[in-house]
């Protein structure tokens, strides 16, 4: 099945057009993780703090993952 990862952060929001194949929603989800996390660092050190990924497929959404961080000083 093709599924379909659509990104929202604090600068720019982007819609797959292409898709890729998986086999299973398992792989998909770790999938996510993986492009959320390095989309995040990117994000989070150029001084934004949130990022959404929605997996979707041909037909409907099936996931959403937020990501947030926040820095606090302590000192």
């Amino acid at each position: 099945m093709r599924y379909y990862f659509d990104i929202q952060d604090d600068f720019l929001a982007v819609s797959d057009s292409e898709g890729i194949e998986y086999g299973s929603l398992e792989v998909v989800t770790k999938e996510a993780i993986i492009a959320a996390t390095s989309i995040g660092r990117d994000v989070f050190t150029s001084k934004g703090s949130q990022v959404t990924l929605t997996v979707r497929d041909e037909h409907r959404p099936l996931f959403e993952m937020t990501l947030r961080m926040t820095r606090k000083e302590l000192g």
